[in-house]
């Protein structure tokens, strides 16, 4: 078991290759194991690795704003982009926000945030192997969305939160079905709806900052079967819910 307060020193491995970073990726331990709650990795080099862009406000030192995709998606609202403030433990996405374990820091002046930011940022699959001192990093284009039903979807959520996901089933509008926890509670944002399968119901929306009314309004009727493709979001009291969706109807699931 390693010391309290001891440090581990992590290798970038993205889709499968090594990069060598400016500053490192690290870890620390209270004495209990390491934990990827407290695996910090350097913004700049990190982001920039996966393709994004890195900027800090001109009349905000303490904003950075992180964006992705911007030269290569056809469609803007597949964008990621997000929002740090050092110093505030938490991350602001074009339509969510969430708070961090611990915040970015200034480390011999390169800014540090802990390793979830990255995964809600991205959309990336993260793995820390701790045996082989490896960060292992998986990102995917955002319009590669795989298909799901409702119950894989929850069943496997490591893997699946904060990554766009595909959904077919059936529309059932802003009401939700009671009969499945997570469409049971209300919606997560206005003019949500929902979409059940076979398996289970989630909701959807399509506003770009939650909380506002900048809605793409849904014209579908009750039972019509649809595709939906959004970014898998934890909600109110951590209820699912697919955010940014895109939805179109289909004739049969064949």
């Amino acid at each position: 078991m390693p010391l309290a307060g001891a440090i581990i020193m992590l290798s970038l491995i993205l889709n499968g290759k090594p990069v060598d970073l400016p500053h490192p990726v690290f870890g620390t331990t209270g004495g209990e194991g390491f934990d990827e709650a407290q695996i910090m990795v350097p913004v700049r080099d990190a982001f920039e690795a996966m393709g994004f862009v890195v900027q800090w406000h001109g009349d905000d030192p303490s904003v950075v704003s992180i964006t992705g995709y911007v030269d290569r998606l056809p469609r803007r609202h597949l964008l990621r982009t997000a929002t740090l403030h050092v110093g505030e433990p938490r991350v602001e996405c074009a339509e969510y926000q969430a708070d961090l374990p611990v915040p970015p820091e200034k480390l011999d002046g390169c800014l540090y945030a802990p390793l979830i930011a990255l995964r809600i940022i991205t959309g990336a699959d993260l793995r820390v192997d701790f045996a082989q001192a490896q960060l292992r990093c998986d990102l995917f284009d955002p319009e590669d969305a795989p298909s799901l039903t409702i119950a894989e979807l929850v069943s496997d959520l490591p893997t699946w939160l904060h990554r766009r996901v595909t959904i077919r089933g059936e529309f059932i509008g802003p009401g939700g079905d009671p009969a499945w926890p997570s469409t049971s509670m209300g919606a997560p944002a206005p003019a949500a709806w929902a979409v059940r399968d076979d398996t289970g119901a989630i909701y959807c929306t399509d506003v770009i900052v939650a909380g506002g009314q900048f809605a793409v309004p849904v014209d579908f009727s009750p039972g019509e079967r649809i595709e939906v493709a959004g970014i898998v979001r934890p909600g109110w009291g951590g209820i699912l819910y697919l955010s940014v969706a895109e939805s179109r109807s289909v004739q049969s699931d064949n």
